[in-house]
């Protein structure tokens, strides 16, 4: 059942998997949801927090990634959601670049804690832990997942999905190949540039 892992913590590590569609969100929710996460409004829904400043960076990334723009509309269509996005400015912890921490609240609903790690992947790891969100509200059976090969189990207990790694590539790519020229040109420093750009 959805939210059955009260205490599920889903660590990001580097690996590649070849992207893959595995969401099953494929339709777009009521106008009103759509009206959020696309333009010209192109804002994560209110039930999702994010740290001061990075805006204009999910902004970007809705503009520019149809992918994040569908994770979006389902988070927006999810009423017992709520999550909060903040950055962690030091050195990630071993591979660990981001991490997101799920716990049941008393009505219900789903609250999850989201840390990025590293400013340079902002796109690969927010599309990443979202998807991670989904998982939850699909209420996917990670441990079987894990069986079948789709997901395997970190050495602090977490769980790492191929769902997940895929969609975050997928977001990364698109926001990349949609993006205009200069921005694809600055490469590893692409957020760094961003943030100057929106800010003008």
């Amino acid at each position: 059942m959805p939210y059955s892992l009260a205490a599920f913590v889903a660590s990001t590590v580097i690996f590649i998997s070849a992207p893959a569609d595995t969401n099953r969100h494929a339709t777009a929710p009521a106008a009103s949801v759509v009206s959020t996460c696309d333009a010209p409004t192109l804002a994560l829904p209110g039930s999702i927090e994010l740290e001061q400043g990075l805006q204009p960076i999910v902004k970007w990334m809705l503009e520019h990634s149809p992918r994040f723009r569908q994770q979006c509309r389902t988070l927006a269509a999810a009423p017992r959601l709520r999550a909060t996005v903040t950055m962690s400015y030091g050195q990630p912890i071993g591979t660990s670049r981001a991490r997101t921490a799920f716990r049941q609240t008393e009505t219900g609903g789903l609250a999850a804690q989201i840390e990025i790690r590293s400013a340079s992947d902002m796109s690969e790891l927010l599309g990443h832990e979202f998807e991670h969100l989904i998982e939850q509200l699909d209420g996917v059976d990670l441990s079987a997942m894990a069986r079948d090969g789709e997901a395997r189990r970190l050495t602090d207990g977490a769980f790492e999905t191929e769902r997940a790694i895929a969609a975050g590539q997928q977001v990364a790519g698109e926001v990349i190949d949609n993006a205009p020229d200069r921005v694809r040109k600055a490469g590893a420093t692409m957020w760094r540039f961003i943030r100057r750009a929106v800010a003008k």
